[in-house]
This record gives C-alpha cells, structure tokens and sequence, in this order.
C-alpha cells in the first residue's frame, strides 16, 4: 500500500520533479546509495545557488561534510575555491546531520531564520536537503516519525523555505508499515530515486 504512494524516477526527472517545488513544499526523498545521492544533490544544489538565488542549508549523515564539499566542487569552475566562496557568502551551509538534529534542540528555530536572512540578502530563500540517517544511526525510528509528524505537511507562506526530507532506502525499510505510511502521507510529495540504468 505504502509503495504506491511513493513515486519512482531516475535521477534527472527527481530532479525535474524538486526542481518545479514551491516555497513551503516539504518532500521526502528515498535514495539507494550514496553515489546516486550526490548525483542528485550536486546538480540540485548547483542549480539553487547560481540560477535561483537561494540559499541551501545540506545535512549530510552518510557522508562528511568535506567529502560534500569535494563533491560540490566538481560542479564549479574553480572547484573548492567556488564551494568556499559560497559558504563564505552564506549561500551554502553544510552542518552534520547528526550536529543539527541531535546537537541542536533549536533547528528549526535556526532555519526559519536562514529563510528569514535569505530575504534580507536579497535571495528567493531556502531550501534545505536533510538527510535523516542521524535518527536511524540511533535506532530513533519512533522518534523520528513523531518529529516529522510534528513538522507541517506544507511549511507556511510566510517562509520562503522548501525541505526535503532524505532517507537511504535501507533506513526507510527498518520503519513498520505504519510508520511507513504514516511518513509518506505526511509530506507533499514522496519521491524515490531510482538508479539511472
């Protein structure tokens, strides 16, 4: 039952799909590895800096925050140096998964406040890919539910804020069909990444 709600599709139509979000969508997105992942967020993120004018706030779990930045910097002219001058620039903000949601009790304080900033730097606003492993690396299955049920299914209109919600396929599979469903009819839309053969 839970499948069917989930739509499939390869890299480029996923990003076709996010890329036509409006401010105040809140998604999730299954991926089956990681490389297919940084496929997808690279050209996403690329895209949202240079031809939206967003800022991307990215909580990395399955990998580190510098290996995003490596992987970001294949994206850009200047590499590493374009990555930095973008992080400087407070256009990019790269925080561990498990910093933000496990570190932080105010994360969505602190990201209804990058939106609210994106707005007074003169960019659309925000979009945040955040990558809930950190809740699976500590068995938090229930809780991560209730905290996603805790989040609105649309975010409101007054924050210039798109979410996407990302979980590695074998993570979403350790959910109970209920939590399953229950995750899926939560967000606007469920979109699960398929390997492009």
């Amino acid at each position: 039952m839970t499948q069917n709600l989930i739509m499939n599709y390869p890299v480029n139509d996923a990003l076709h799909q996010i890329n036509r979000a409006q401010f105040g969508a809140h998604y999730m997105l299954i991926y089956p590895d990681l490389t297919t992942l940084r496929e997808f967020y690279s050209c996403y993120i690329h895209k949202q800096i240079e031809d939206n004018n967003e800022i991307v706030l990215v909580n990395p779990f399955y990998e580190t925050t510098d290996s995003v930045r490596q992987v970001l910097s294949e994206k850009y002219d200047d590499g590493v140096n374009d990555v930095y001058k973008h992080e400087k620039q407070k256009s990019l903000i790269i925080i561990d998964s498990l910093k933000e949601y496990f570190g932080n009790k105010h994360h969505m304080y602190f990201k209804k406040s990058l939106a609210n900033d994106a707005r007074q730097m003169g960019k659309t606003g925000l979009s945040v890919l955040a990558d809930l492993g950190a809740y699976s690396h500590k068995s938090k299955y229930k809780d991560l539910v209730d905290y996603e049920l805790s989040l609105p299914t649309k975010y409101d209109d007054n924050v210039a804020m798109k979410g996407f919600c990302l979980y590695h396929e074998k993570d979403f599979n350790n959910f109970s069909e209920e939590q399953k469903q229950k995750l899926v009819e939560h967000h606007g839309k469920a979109l699960r990444i398929v390997e492009t053969q």
